[in-house]
């Protein structure tokens, strides 16, 4: 083996040490990266069930409150007692609504 050969076969060393240093340095970022986006994955899936939740709750609260909505027909009673407490009374005694 001649002087030339040795510089050459350095040169490799050295250039294949540089790429190994640049490939770990990539790999590291892709790292952080995964680890980044791993983080926003669990964060939006919190937020996503504590939405799930919120619109469960809604729901329910919407149905409690359903329950509690007078329907037609005891809205029609209520006006038509309120149309004969409220009429002047002919020799009765009536209450103002």
């Amino acid at each position: 083996m001649n002087a030339p050969t040795f510089i050459h076969a350095r040169q490799a060393l050295i250039d294949a040490a540089q790429q190994r240093i640049e490939l770990t340095n990539q790999v590291r970022e892709q790292k952080r990266k995964i680890v980044d986006l791993e983080r926003e994955v669990q964060q939006q899936a919190a937020a996503a069930e504590r939405a799930r939740q919120a619109l469960a709750d809604a729901r329910n609260e919407i149905e409690a409150l359903r329950a509690q909505v007078p329907d037609d027909a005891t809205r029609r009673a209520y006006d038509g007692l309120v149309e004969v407490l409220t009429e002047p009374s002919q020799g009765e005694l009536r209450l103002a609504a």
